[in-house]
């Protein structure tokens, strides 16, 4: 690595703002967010055949590809307003992977007064086999001062699917329309 060199030269030097730029760090992964109502393709939420249960609960599921190392994360029926902008990254924080939901007002049209269904899903790759360590952040902008944790714990990924039920609570009244469900 010819960097190498030059950020030790750098540290001896003392220009630790320089230094940070000779850091390694690992990219985030941007999420794929739904329009209201959820993804039409249950395959893109992780589902299972005959889930007839999609406005029930929010449930965060995985799936594992031995193969190619990639895990996949859904987080499916999250209850959000249904006017604003929303996305999702994956930020890697030592042996975490740290998922942050973003729910944000859209400054052309305003929050309205209705929820809506959406469903968040990320691809990471090169996921090492065995277990891994994840925090999910949901951070509504308008609502709250910071990210507020939703579930952490961890996932087994040498079972190769999973699911965690994050809220139990049915969606109300016509928050899943629009849905394929």
């Amino acid at each position: 690595m010819k960097f190498v060199g030059v950020c030790g030269s750098l540290a001896t030097v003392g220009s630790l703002l320089l230094l940070g730029a000779c850091l390694e760090t690992e990219p985030a992964q941007v999420g794929v967010v739904s329009e209201a109502g959820g993804f039409l393709d249950p395959e893109r939420r992780l589902a299972i055949e005959g889930d007839e249960s999609y406005c029930s609960g929010e449930v965060l599921r995985w799936r594992y590809d031995r193969s190619s190392g990639a895990l996949t994360l859904a987080d499916s029926r999250l209850l959000l307003n249904c006017c604003g902008q929303r996305a999702m990254h994956v930020d890697r924080i030592d042996s975490i992977y740290e998922i942050t939901e973003r729910d944000e007002p859209d400054t052309a049209n305003p929050r309205c007064d209705s929820v809506c269904a959406f469903d968040f899903t990320v691809a990471i790759p090169e996921v090492s086999p065995g277990k891994v360590y994840v925090r999910l952040l949901r951070d509504v902008v308008d609502a709250q001062g910071s990210a507020e944790l939703i579930w952490q714990g961890e996932i087994d990924v040498r079972k190769s699917v999973g699911e965690v039920v994050l809220d139990r609570a049915a969606a109300p009244g016509d928050a899943c329309s629009g849905s394929s469900q």
